[in-house]
């Protein structure tokens, strides 16, 4: 196959993964740019709800618990997320019950004396409101209202992302006589088609490295049980411990020695989340952030604690993962910019621009070479002669 001949299917594999996936890429990406600041914007719009009302030493978590079970009678008590800082609130979630997961309820509850101070549904939801925008953007994020089968298209859709970005650097590739100076920069007093193609070829290559990253790693979360089973044929994922527990009193431990246990196993690390036992698995879960790790996002680690009585079952920390393991505990992080901290956060979302800045200068640079073959055929040129006609007789 010729150069040339090469180059035009590079084109239409562009060409087309751009119009076939180019709207949902310009959605995810947008998305995306929200929810990089999800928990900020939240807060700024719901104050009453996501800050605390009122200031004092924070109470007993199982205070917090029975508070929010008094506040939502009848459902299983899944998880709570302890404040990320001294401006957030505990947001408790809440199932139909321990077998039925299939939705959820978040209650968000002032720290300092137990007050529900909101209730609204959890993901998956869709309810353009101000006091749950933030949940609808993230269930649009990652399945487009669509279910599990959105899921899966998303997940495809970012197949076709890492296509478009292979695909569109073979075509800005510098060759012949080309300078890479011309090859990365907007030409000086470029108008119409032209400025339309250096806005896409330019912002196209100087976001490629992290858009790739972040598709990369949105296509891995998506896919995640089809990743950890590919990675387990080359290094060790273990799955959570859920075999039978030794038999022992019925009766729940109280949360607080749950949480007491896992900071003396982890010290200076900070809960992340406190999963409720049945919510996943037979045992209470705790996951925690330790201080090193995956840069300014902390180190995964986990640990699973009898339900009765606290003792220890399992603890995971991430110094000992597995290179798969490892792998997989990075992903989250390098997708939500989150490993770089607050820089990182704002480069994601200044990247969910991206694709909106490709769809449309490509679109409008196809449209334009398409109307511009169409008057330069045969029939073209007597349709554009007929126009001049017509428009001559009118002068």
């Amino acid at each position: 196959m010729g150069r040339n001949r090469a180059r035009q299917v590079w084109v239409v594999i562009h060409r087309w993964v751009g119009l076939l996936a180019g709207a949902w890429l310009v959605v995810a990406g947008l998305s995306g740019s929200f929810l990089a600041f999800y928990p900020e914007i939240d807060r700024a719009l719901n104050p009453d709800w996501s800050t605390p009302q009122s200031r004092g030493e924070p109470l007993p978590m199982q205070r917090v618990l029975d508070s929010a079970r008094q506040a939502m009678p009848g459902r299983f008590l899944h998880s709570v997320f302890p404040p990320d800082g001294p401006d957030d609130v505990h947001h408790v979630w809440f199932t139909p019950s321990a077998e039925d997961q299939g939705r959820m309820w978040e209650l968000l509850v002032d720290p300092s004396n137990g007050r529900v101070l909101g209730q609204r549904e959890a993901v998956p939801t869709m309810e353009f409101t101000r006091r749950n925008i933030a949940n609808t953007v993230y269930t649009l994020h990652y399945n487009l209202f669509m279910g599990d089968a959105g899921s899966t298209l998303v997940g495809f859709v970012g197949l076709f992302a890492l296509v478009s970005s292979l695909t569109g650097v073979v075509l800005w590739w510098p060759r012949g006589g080309r300078r890479w100076s011309q090859a990365l920069r907007i030409k000086g007093g470029a108008r119409g088609v032209r400025l339309q193609f250096d806005l896409h070829r330019v912002a196209a290559v100087y976001s490629v490295v992290v858009l790739v990253v972040v598709v990369f790693t949105g296509v891995t979360l998506t896919f995640g049980t089809q990743t950890r089973a590919v990675l387990s044929q080359v290094s060790i994922v273990r799955s959570p411990p859920h075999e039978s527990l030794p038999p022992r009193s019925h009766a729940l431990v109280d949360a607080d020695v749950v949480l007491a246990r896992a900071a003396a196993e982890f010290p200076g690390s900070r809960v992340r989340c406190l999963w409720l036992p049945q919510a996943s698995g037979p045992a209470w879960r705790v996951t925690l952030a330790e201080p090193q790790g995956i840069g300014w996002a902390g180190g995964r680690a986990e640990l699973w604690l009898h339900p009765a009585d606290a003792s220890l079952i399992e603890a995971r920390r991430h110094g000992d993962a597995s290179a798969a393991e490892t792998y997989l505990a990075w992903q989250l992080p390098l997708h939500s910019g989150r490993v770089l901290g607050v820089p990182g956060r704002i480069a994601v979302c200044a990247l969910g621009f991206v694709p909106l800045l490709l769809a449309v200068t490509g679109a409008l640079v196809w449209w334009r070479k398409r109307s511009g073959r169409k008057y330069a055929s045969p029939a073209g040129a007597r349709l554009a002669g007929r126009g001049t006609s017509i428009r001559s007789q009118h002068l």
